[in-house]
């Protein structure tokens, strides 16, 4: 690996659009870490996606345990001394579990959207602040915008799934206030939607597919220093908080 090659993290990355990242930012000559909760099953993952020239590293990850993000992060540190991109990908939705209570629909759903997020980013930033052209993508939902629901002609005004809707509204502000701290250390942060994507976690509903899904996260995993940060988009551009 030389050093001018960049290095992205990207949480839950075994299966669906996080996966899907991991693969095309490797095809792009990204040395890529992927994190999976199962570091048996990420690394039979990281073997189906390396290319001939990019070997993607499977990683132990589960953003709900600190143990794991400060063990990935001494080694990081140690084995590479810096990280380029962080993708966080790893997110769930449990609006449609009827067993579950509210209290603990929105308890997990936020643990896992929004605090464990928050804890992987900030573990991440030191080794982000010793990249030149450091990059956090956040991978949220058109379904978190305010100003989107009040219009009475949108595609998805009679959804409704609160928990799922509340942990993407609040990883919206987090990627506002991270954009805010970090843009004096040249750290750009945006929050992607990568659309209704046909993946597990949807029940395989919707026409978009993965690598389809993927290509915006991509984008702004490798947006140039010319490119924004604080920002809310998806394939069609900007979407309003």
């Amino acid at each position: 690996m030389t050093q001018s090659q960049p290095i992205a993290l990207v949480s839950g990355a075994t299966r669906g659009i996080g996966r899907a990242i991991a693969q095309d930012l490797a095809q792009k000559g990204v040395k890529v870490l992927l994190g999976a909760r199962n570091l048996q099953a990420g690394q039979k993952v990281a073997v189906e996606i390396s290319t001939s020239e990019i070997q993607v590293e499977a990683v132990e990850l589960d953003t709900t345990h600190q143990n794991t993000i400060d063990n990935l992060s001494a080694l990081i540190a140690e084995k590479y001394g810096r990280l380029d991109i962080l993708v966080n990908n790893a997110g769930i939705s449990l609006d449609f579990y009827p067993d579950l209570s509210v209290r603990e629909k929105l308890s997990r759903t936020l643990e896992t959207n929004v605090i464990g997020t928050a804890a992987l980013t900030d573990a991440m930033i030191p080794l982000l602040e010793k990249s030149q052209h450091g990059r956090i993508v956040n991978v949220s939902s058109v379904l978190a915008s305010f100003t989107s629901r009040e219009q009475a002609d949108w595609i998805y005004k009679d959804v409704a799934m609160p928990t799922y809707q509340a942990s993407k509204a609040a990883l919206n502000s987090l990627t506002l206030s991270y954009a805010k701290l970090l843009e004096p250390r040249k750290i750009k942060v945006n929050a992607i939607c990568p659309g209704l994507t046909a993946t597990d976690a949807t029940n395989h509903y919707g026409e978009r597919t993965p690598e389809q899904a993927a290509q915006v996260a991509v984008k702004y995993a490798l947006l140039d220093d010319s490119g924004p940060t604080g920002t809310f988009v998806n394939d069609d551009g900007i979407l309003r908080w």
